[in-house]
């Protein structure tokens, strides 16, 4: 029978409420971004936010559901997961939707899923499943080399959507889980040789706009009005913030457009227009006391593979919190990585829902 008073006393406050806090501020945000210049007032609310408000309820329900069942349900069903995600990954490059010459998406109707996101949790739970019923420090070349395949299998299908930015955080998420493993360091050294080995040969096979994301990295007055534009429009817009900001839905760069996606990809370039160096920091403050609450949870986890899960998970939202801040500063380049929990999107929204439920299962299993 449930009960609502056990079930709260064992949840992590800090990683719950840093996560609500994260998607109400966010939603906030996409409503400033998204309300059309020239009007005051914030009904009739934009489109884009009240398909975000959507998302948010599904990501609410999503998380209840992550935290309620047991996480080995989970493990016990990730060849299935696995399976699923690399069949939805060959279909939507022969049927998806097409945007800005990628095929990423299946469209349903007024909504858009990105399976890319289902496929960092199949990867995740397929990697933990593997180590965590293998012999710790036994056979590590064979399950080393097991996990990357397990790995690099979606990272090629990801890539030819093409997606590098999701494909990097697969990577992410194994390093991740190698480390609490506890992998030997020539495993890590052998791996890391070899993927530097291979980045001129990828250089070949990179797509136009990718190569140009890089080199507008370097120097983006190269091309100001083209592939540079994005990020001198978002450092103008956060230097433009000062301390303190000009107010909510006050920001000329935001309310006047000239920040492409300012509600997905350069969403903290609003944030820092709008609130300054002073929200900033704010937002970095909040996403880490999230990251290192869950830490908490994975070194007190019941067993290995709930702190392999909860370790890997927090790597890999971490570090594509660390790119898309980075990406909105002009320190790192463009990826079109959505920050979590703060950008529109659904399917982001919804993944990073689902990690964070995870999280606080795996937290509940402690506590209990």
């Amino acid at each position: 029978m449930f009960r609502f008073e056990r079930f709260w006393g064992s949840l992590d406050k800090t990683v719950l409420f840093t996560t609500l806090l994260l998607m109400f501020t966010g939603w906030m945000m996409v409503l400033s971004a998204t309300l059309p210049p020239g009007q005051e007032t914030t009904f009739p609310l934009p489109l884009f936010a009240l398909k975000q408000a959507v998302w948010m309820a599904l990501g609410l329900v999503v998380m209840f559901l992550a935290m309620a069942v047991d996480y080995h349900v989970l493990l016990r069903l990730a060849p299935w997961i696995y399976g699923s995600s690399l069949f939805l990954l060959a279909l939507v490059l022969g049927i998806g939707h097409t945007s800005f010459g990628a095929r990423r998406w299946f469209s349903l109707g007024m909504f858009f899923v990105q399976p890319g996101e289902l496929t960092k949790l199949a990867v995740l739970l397929m990697i933990v499943r593997r180590i965590s019923s293998a012999p710790v420090r036994e056979h590590w070349t064979r399950w080393a080399g097991m996990s990357l395949l397990m790995t690099a299998v979606p990272m090629a299908l990801i890539m030819s959507q093409p997606n590098l930015g999701t494909a990097m955080l697969l990577f992410v998420s194994l390093l991740a889980v190698w480390v609490a493993a506890g992998v030997p360091g020539w495993v890590f050294a052998t791996a890391t040789s070899t993927v530097a080995g291979v980045m001129p040969f990828v250089w070949a096979f990179m797509k136009d706009y990718q190569k140009a994301r890089i080199l507008n990295f370097l120097n983006p007055y190269r091309d100001p009005l083209g592939g540079g534009y994005s990020v001198i429009q978002s450092t103008i817009a956060i230097g433009s913030g000062g301390i303190f900001g000009k107010g909510w839905a006050r920001g000329l760069q935001n309310r006047l457009e000239f920040i492409p996606k300012h509600h997905t990809d350069f969403i903290a370039s609003v944030l820092g227009e709008e609130f300054g160096w002073v929200g900033c920091f704010a937002l970095l403050f909040v996403y880490v006391i999230l990251y290192l609450g869950a830490l908490k949870i994975a070194h007190r986890a019941r067993d290995t593979a709930g702190a392999y899960l909860v370790t890997g998970i927090t790597f890999l939202l971490a570090f594509q919190t660390a790119v898309n801040l980075g990406m909105n500063m002009g320190v790192v380049p463009v990826t079109g990585l959505p920050l979590p929990l703060f950008s529109y999107g659904g399917s982001s929204l919804i993944m990073s829902s689902v990690f964070l439920g995870v999280v606080l299962n795996v937290g509940r299993q402690h506590r209990r």
